[in-house]
């Protein structure tokens, strides 16, 4: 990723200012070291979040300041850019996904943390390996805190009654498998789907995400409109409209489906691709009451290729923090812990038997039989794919990615062809592209 000798100059010089200031900076009310942050709006209301920050604050007599962002998720990246444009000093700031950590990066938000980890004695390089975001310029701009991995969620129930045996934690299996498997799954009868996907990205491009075709031409224009991108595209649409194995997307519109959806209808949805922060709702009886059984498998993939899409959460130091010593030791935190609160996979090279236990044994033991550790791991961590990102990054990428889907979902609905598709999105996404040019 590019980025300007100015850019970088105002950064180092940020913090070297906050620096100066001295690590002594104390809260105005009391002598108590202090640190900010921002989070979305439901996770100050979660267990694992609060709990979470006051065991750091145990740990180190470092207070965590939390400011929650009201509204959901959209409003508080959008919330959190524009602070950040206004020169906030909130100190250290959580990426959800590499799209918004990457636009943020580019924007010169963050501070360089290379020199300032290895001065803590940690190799960061060799601890979490290619789940560090090391940019073009050498240095990378925030610890990963945690890794998400897609999978495929099924309703054990529904394969028995089928005769059908379940597909492996373990063993490849093609996009193609999945789709016969959906289709002997079905059931319009008793309104019974073998798939549900999102409509929306990646599910509806996730072949070609998996192929890792290119979302921008070598001059930086878009190019979305591929025959890889136009075959993931073409079987997804013949899912739905012609083998009518998947719930199409004027149903998942008229039912206003959100993401939660499946944990609460999964009863008539044999199988879900989704990734493996999902079971923490098919875990939770009180909020999602269910009386089917649930399994997990690998991920599909295009014949010839063998990737996940794994995706990563983000900690970065503002290049204005206020309070930039305990915002480094947060984020050093942050990505040792996080995760085994949150009930997430750490973003470890490579994971220990410990680490395993802590990552999935409470999840295996919570899910009441119906998963193991050895699922979880092999299926997530230990499947021999490579990992891909689900995010579309580049210039504009919140437009690129906005545009398609509305443009694809226009299409799904039959109210325009796929040229027209194609050729609209490729026309919107050139212009947002233009405009930050």
């Amino acid at each position: 990723m590019r980025r300007s000798a100015l850019t970088v100059l105002v950064a180092l010089l940020a913090i070297s200012m906050a620096f100066a200031g001295g690590s002594s900076e104390k809260n105005a009310e009391s002598d108590q070291r202090v640190v900010t942050t921002v989070c979305r709006a439901s996770y100050a209301n979660e267990v694992w979040y609060n709990e979470m920050n006051k065991a750091f604050e145990e740990e180190t007599g470092i207070h965590v300041v939390v400011q929650p962002t009201p509204g959901n998720d959209a409003d508080h990246d959008a919330k959190v850019n524009i602070d950040l444009t206004a020169g906030s000093t909130i100190d250290v700031i959580p990426s959800l996904g590499p799209r918004y950590y990457a636009a943020r990066v580019e924007a010169g938000f963050f501070v360089p943390l290379r020199e300032l980890v290895e001065g803590e004695g940690i190799n960061a390089e060799e601890k979490f390996g290619a789940n560090l975001p090391v940019e073009e310029d050498g240095d990378y701009y925030s610890l990963p805190s945690k890794i998400e991995a897609y999978c495929v969620f099924y309703n054990k129930d529904l394969f028995d009654k089928a005769g059908l045996p379940y597909p492996s934690t373990t063993e490849p299996w093609t996009w193609e498998d999945y789709q016969e498997i959906a289709i002997a799954l079905s059931d319009a009868d008793a309104g019974v789907y073998g798939s549900f996907m999102n409509a929306e990205n990646p599910w509806i491009i996730i072949s070609s995400v998996q192929k890792e075709d290119p979302f921008y031409t070598e001059d930086g224009t878009c190019n979305f409109d591929t025959p890889v991108r136009r075959e993931a595209i073409e079987w997804f649409y013949d899912m739905t409209h012609e083998l009518g194995c998947q719930m199409p997307v004027s149903e998942i519109m008229n039912e206003n489906v959100s993401w939660n959806y499946y944990a609460m209808a999964g009863d008539h949805l044999a199988m879900f691709s989704q990734g493996n922060w999902f079971t923490r709702l098919l875990n939770s009886q009180a909020d999602y009451p269910r009386d089917w059984k649930y399994g997990i498998a690998r991920t599909p993939a295009p014949e010839g290729y063998d990737n996940n899409i794994v995706s990563a959460a983000y900690n970065s130091i503002n290049v204005n923090a206020e309070h930039p010593e305990e915002a480094l030791e947060y984020v050093i935190w942050l990505s040792e812990n996080q995760w085994k609160f949150e009930g997430g996979i750490p973003a470890y090279a490579e994971m220990t038997e410990e680490d395993r236990e802590i990552a999935f044994g409470s999840i295996a033991e919570a899910s009441d039989g119906q998963i193991t550790v050895d699922d979880l791991y092999n299926c997530l961590v230990n499947n021999g794919m490579g990992a891909v990102q689900s995010d579309i990054i580049g210039v504009a990428a919140d437009e690129y990615n906005r545009i398609a889907n509305e443009e694809l979902q226009a299409y799904f609905l039959d109210l325009q062809d796929l040229d027209t598709a194609m050729a609209n999105i490729t026309r919107r996404v050139n212009e947002a592209i233009a405009s930050y040019m």
